[in-house]
């Protein structure tokens, strides 16, 4: 266009601009990007895809025994841990007492008033001690099966805060043995009288009674609901709405372990401070240390200026 203009001005014949190309850019007479055909691609080596498909199996394999062997290792320590802790009886009980006492000087509800409210229904008590036997340890670990298959780089930072939560309570478990409520006058042993215990039986022999503080029933529950709200806070209207229901799981855990009379109520305190702690030393996965939770929080209004 800009050719014919100036060949009109100038009195140029307008052959001279029809000359450029078709396609070609009428400033420069070069051919432009887009009118170049595409160069033909040679078709992938389905050897090399094979081989490709395989290291990556490979890969993932090693990494899941890797991560299984570790897992089952911080386990076998926690549990080794627990039974060094088994033998203070006396100091449990006297660690019950003062828990006890703290939390009426700081006029926290009474576990056992709770309790007695609660058991008056055979299926809410039946209910919560069907929760706390078979809902906290499944969940756990099909939320990191999840984590595995669908968000690899959210894995390790849920492993992370895990085994640190779960180290720091197994020393705290050990230097502050504590007896439960339910081995406290007041309270009623929910579990043993329908039999879903975990801690009679074969669990009475591997299982440290006196480790009730931290709760890490409680705390793995934060951890999972935690985990959830990280990877789904941004995602579609569903899973959004998913990463705020799942904060019922730890709510009904806390209701179920006061209920059952498995844990006072400074035991879930004192893990949520242990998950604080966690998560101030092990950053998010996209290393901007609690970003996605920032996102989540509402800016402050600032007020306006007249």
């Amino acid at each position: 266009m800009i050719s014919r203009f100036k060949a009109r001005s100038t009195g140029v014949p307008v052959l001279a601009a029809a000359a450029v190309p078709a396609g070609a850019d009428s400033l420069t007479g070069t051919a432009a990007e887009a009118g170049k055909p595409a160069e033909p691609t040679e078709p992938p080596d389905p050897a090399a895809l094979a081989a490709a498909k395989k290291a990556k199996r490979l890969r993932t394999a090693r990494d899941a025994v890797g991560e299984l062997l570790l897992v089952a290792a911080l386990f076998l320590v926690y549990k080794f841990g627990r039974g060094l802790a088994s033998g203070e009886t006396g100091r449990a009980f006297d660690n019950a007492k003062e828990v006890l006492t703290l939390q009426k000087t700081l006029r926290l509800p009474d576990e056992s008033v709770i309790q007695k409210w609660y058991i008056q229904s055979d299926w809410l008590v039946s209910a919560a001690n069907q929760y706390y036997a078979y809902v906290h340890f499944p969940i756990t670990v099909a939320f990191l099966l999840w984590l595995w298959i669908r968000h690899r780089d959210h894995y390790k930072w849920v492993r992370n805060l895990l085994a640190i939560m779960t180290g720091v309570a197994l020393v705290i478990h050990i230097l502050v043995p504590l007896a439960p409520p339910r081995m406290m006058p007041g309270f009623t042993d929910t579990g043993l009288e329908d039999g879903t215990s975990p801690y009679s039986g074969v669990g009475e022999k591997i299982a440290n009674q006196y480790a009730a503080m931290p709760s890490l029933h409680f705390g793995w529950a934060l951890v999972v609901a935690l985990g959830v709200m990280a990877v789904w806070c941004n995602r579609d209207q569903f899973r959004r709405t998913g990463s705020k229901l799942i904060w019922l799981h730890p709510a009904i855990t806390l209701l179920v372990v006061v209920v059952t009379a498995n844990h006072y109520w400074l035991d879930a305190f004192v893990a949520t401070l242990l998950l604080a702690m966690a998560m101030v030393i092990v950053p998010f996965p996209d290393r901007s240390p609690h970003a996605k939770l920032m996102r989540i929080v509402p800016r402050p209004r600032v007020p306006a200026r007249y």
